[in-house]
Parts: structure tokens; sequence; C-alpha cells
């Protein structure tokens, strides 16, 4: 106990560190976008590499630490890591960045499931909950704490301290790591390692995360996402019949003959599917049709963080006091009426309901997460804790990765028909305007564009419609002078019986002067009489698309609800507690 002691800050920095760069990047990207001038659709494979790379080779690398020893296997993992922190930290381009994210998802997937299971078999059988408790608490807290933490260190500090703090913090880790855990003596397995096992499981992993995460974009029915897909499913059809007959295998099948560990996978990819939408969702929602700043609306979400963080420490303290099924069930059912309070959020930007029911999915997630987190590895020790922890590390990442595949499909969908119904109502107001029809004309062909799906993607999110107002040119205004002048002049000239060649040039002037002024202020009255009915025309207009926008969020998150209260049913799957 007093070894576990000193081991577990090591642990717990470690996991904090590598889940955080899960998260953290999202809330930089408008900096990272401006500084290198690339496509949000580009920038964004700075996200999918860290979590594509970090899904394929954790049960891989769980195997490689049970050969070459745990201890070894998360000291490299540390500096790779911060070795991978420090080349995105200070990237000059989008490719260089890539690369950095890259070696910080290998660096990742190294330390988190192989620093679980050494904090495991450190452990005492009745203690175990309370080391599941820390480090899974700290992984909760620093994935939701991420995108806080980011804008504060990039509204003070520079987007490029997001990934740089990392640096000085493995540091400190490594010397710590080194002091308190074994290497040279470390206790290792010769084990054969199934490398076509590995080389499937990696396949099947990387097609699948790459389909889910690009579905949306490029498309569920293209060619390259169902080549993904049939690829996936074929590399798993091999892996499974593989690892069947290998004496070796990469992950023993035998695992799944517990129902507590099927019960708890299911539960895993729930539970962090449930959570993935309000991860993935609620920042643009706050940001983009809200109207929040960056680090305004982190700070706003961070009361679920804080929740989960509690909820995952109390419930694994509570799991041999109370009936496993009833913490899954009361957090499944807390998930479902958690969604139910968010989505009463209104376009007024009043947040009460949404922190009650933020602080409610984070009890609710805590309380399914905590339990499934013990019981996925209570059954097990050596080489099958650390396949159950691998095992479990991937369905986390799948849960994640579906959540944003499935939801932002959906809300891809309910914003092109949010734009849809704002254009309808747009017209209908812009009808309504006392102004020419020329300029009717032209603000229908404007506010066309704006919601047409050729212009934009169906999946943009932006409640500002632009107000330039009417203006009329110099070039304009002289010509109405003139036309103006010429009518005046002939009045002048009929008047005195006269040509109009014979009138004074003084008098000329003095009645160009007259009616340059006469005409430059009914153009100006008219010009403000329109402009002010196109405000408050786009008034209306925005107010529409803001509350047709927010409804497409809400309604996105709305489909949670049933699926939450259906999950329940998976504590039927799991042995009651003696």
């Amino acid at each position: 106990m007093n070894k576990l002691k000193t081991v577990l800050p090591v642990l717990l920095i470690s996991n904090l560190l590598c889940m955080m760069d899960v998260s953290i990047m999202t809330i930089v990207l408008p900096k990272i976008q401006s500084a290198f001038n690339v496509s949000l659709n580009d920038l964004s494979w700075a996200l999918n590499i860290y979590t594509i790379l970090f899904a394929t080779m954790i049960i891989p690398l769980g195997r490689l630490a049970v050969r070459f020893g745990r201890n070894r296997m998360v000291l490299g993992g540390l500096i790779v890591f911060g070795l991978g922190s420090l080349l995105t930290g200070n990237a000059p381009d989008l490719p260089w960045m890539l690369v950095g994210r890259a070696i910080q998802s290998i660096g990742a997937a190294s330390i988190i499931p192989t620093s679980m299971v050494i904090g495991l078999e450190l452990s005492t059988q009745e203690n175990r909950n309370k080391v599941v408790a820390l480090l899974a608490g700290v992984q909760g807290l620093a994935v939701a704490l991420g995108p806080s933490i980011g804008g504060f260190v990039a509204q003070y500090f520079g987007w490029r301290w997001v990934f740089l703090m990392n640096v000085p913090l493995v540091i400190l880790d490594l010397i710590i790591f080194v002091a308190v855990l074994p290497l040279k003596h470390e206790v290792t397995q010769t084990i054969k390692i199934d490398w076509l096992g590995a080389i499937l499981i990696m396949a099947t992993l990387f097609c699948l995360s790459l389909a889910l995460i690009k579905g949306y974009t490029w498309g569920w029915r293209s060619l390259t996402i169902l080549s993904l897909a049939g690829g996936s499913l074929l590399a798993f059809v091999g892996f499974i019949s593989h690892e069947r007959h290998t004496a070796e295998p990469m992950i023993d099948l035998s695992l799944f003959k517990s129902r507590n560990f099927d019960g708890s996978g299911l539960a895993l990819v729930l539970c962090n599917f449930f959570l993935g939408a309000f991860a993935a969702l609620m920042p643009t929602l706050l940001t983009k049709v809200h109207g929040e700043d960056e680090l305004s609306a982190a700070l706003k979400i961070t009361p679920y963080s804080v929740a989960v963080m509690l909820s995952v420490i109390l419930t694994s303290l509570l799991v041999k006091r109370l009936n496993n099924k009833f913490l899954v069930g009361a957090g499944f059912a807390m998930i479902a009426g958690s969604y139910w309070l968010i989505t009463q959020l209104p376009v007024t930007n009043q947040y009460t309901k949404l922190y009650v029911g933020e602080i409610c999915l984070g009890i609710g997630y805590g309380l399914v997460a905590a339990t499934v987190n013990i019981l996925v590895v209570a059954d097990f020790h050596g080489i099958k804790l650390t396949d159950s922890q691998s095992v479990a590390n991937v369905l986390r990442q799948v849960g994640m990765i579906l959540s944003i595949a499935v939801f932002m499909s959906l809300l891809s969908n309910n914003v092109q028909t949010a734009k849809e119904q704002t254009l309808t109502a747009s017209r209908q107001i812009v009808s309504r305007l006392d102004v020419a029809q020329a300029v009717k004309t032209q603000a229908n062909q404007k506010l066309t564009h704006k919601f047409d799906q050729s212009s934009n993607s169906n999946s943009q999110v932006n409640r500002h419609v632009v107000f330039k107002g009417v203006t009329i040119s110099n070039n304009k205004r002289e010509q109405l002078i003139q036309k103006s002048t010429q009518v005046e002049l002939g009045k002048v000239a009929m008047l005195h019986h006269i040509p109009v060649t014979m009138i004074p040039t003084k008098q000329r002037q003095q009645v160009q002067a007259t009616v340059a002024i006469a005409v430059n202020q009914t153009i100006d009255k008219k010009v403000r009489t329109t402009n002010q009915q196109l405000r408050l025309g786009v008034q209306r207009i925005q107010h529409h698309l803001t509350r047709n926008l927010n409804d497409a969020f809400l309604k996105t998150l709305q489909v949670i609800i049933p699926l939450a209260l259906l999950s329940i049913l998976v504590v039927a799957t799991f042995k009651f507690r003696e």
C-alpha cells in the first residue's frame, strides 16, 4: 500500500496530461486556423489523427508492455508524449503539427491502459475500487477540463502553450517516475507477440475510426466510407477467426465469457456515446448560436467536468455497498433526465437549466462509468487484466467516436432544416418591408445565397445575418442631380420664354446648387428609411435564425433521452453482487 501511494501521483499526472490532450485542442482551433491559414476541414485532422491512432494502438501497445515491462512502456510513453507535445507546440505549419499530434497519440496509447494496470497490480482486492476511482476520475476530469484550460492558456499565453505546457510537467513526472518505479529489474513475461492479430485489430480500429469520424464529411454512402466500413468488418472477422485458433492471441477471448465484462463493455460504449454528444455539440451551440466567446463557453460547461470527477470517485467508493445494477440503471436514468433539462435551453442566454442539466449528466455518467470501470477488471489479473484494460479503453474511444459521427450527421440535417425554415420566414419578412421592389429582390437574392445548401456547408453554423445597408454612389447622385437640374432649368426657360441656353450662367449655377441640395436630402432620407426598414427586417430574420439553430441543436440532443432510458436494460447483463 505504501508503494501504491508513491506511484499513484506519477500515474495520475500521466493520465491527466494524455487525456486532456484529447479535448484541449478543440477550443483553440480558430486561433491555429488563423495562424496556419488553412481550412477548418484540413485542420480537423490534428484532432482526428490523435483520436484514430490512440484507439488503434492501445491493444498492441498493451500487449507489448507485458513482454518488455509495463514500467518501461509508461516511461517510454511519457518521453514520446513529451516529444510530440514539443513538436506540436513549435509547429510552423499544419503538416508539422500532424506529425507532432501523431507522436503524442502513440505516447498516450502507451500510457493510459498500462498505467491503470500498474496501479491495479500494486493494489489489493479490497482497495481496487479506490485506485480505479482516482485514475478514472482524473481521466474524466482531464477530458472535461481540456477546453476550459485550453481557452485560458490560449487567451493569456498563446495557443502554442496549450501543448508546450505539457513539456515541463512530463519532465517532472519522469524524474519522479524513475525514483519510485523499478526499471532494471522489472518483472516481465516472455510471451510471443501475435503480430498478425495486432495488424488485424489495428486495421479494424483504424478503418472503423476513420469511417466514423469522416462519414458525415465524405458522405456515408461514398465509396471511400463504404470501403473503410467493409475493410473494418473483414479485418475484424479475420481477427476473431485468427484469435480463436492461435496459441498466443493478441486478446484473450475468454474475457467475453464474463457477463460483467460484457455488460461493462457495452455500458462503457453507451455512457461515452452519451457524454460525447454534450462535449461535441455544446461548445458550438454556446459560441455560434448564443454568441459566447470561447473561454466563456468553456467555463459554462465546466460544472459537468467537476460533477464527473466527484461522481466517479464517490461511486467507486460506494460500489461495494450498493447493488451494481442499481448504480448503472440510476446512472442511465439520470443521463436521460439531464438531457431533458439541457434541451430546455432557451435562446435568451438563461443558463440555469443548462447548469443543472450538465451537473446531472456528470453525476449520471460517473454512476455508470465508475461502476463498470471496476466491474471490467474485477475478475482478472496478469495478462487478462492488461487485455481487459486495453479493450475497455478501446470501447471508450469507440463510444466517443461513434457519438461524434452520429450526432454531427443528425445536427447537419437539422441545421439544414433550420436554414430552410429561416429562408421561408425571411422571404415573408422581406415582402412586408416598406422598401422598393428592387431592394426586396436584392435582399432575397442575398438571403438565398446565405441559406442555400450549394453555397454553404449544411453543417455550418452561423447565426449572423450581415447588414451592410443600401448606399447611393456619387455617380448615381450626380446623374440624378443633372436630370433634376435639366427639368428645373426647363421650367425657368419656359417661365421667361427663352431657350435654356440663354439662361445666365450665375442663375444656372444657383439652380443646380439648389437642386443638388434638394436631391441629396431626398436621397439621404430615402436611404435612411430603407436602411431602417432593412435593419428591422434583418433583426427579425436573425431572431428566427437563432431560434431555429438553437432548436436544431436541441432536437439533436433530444434523441439521447429515449436511448438513455433504453440503456437501463443493460443492467440485465450483470450478475447480482452478492
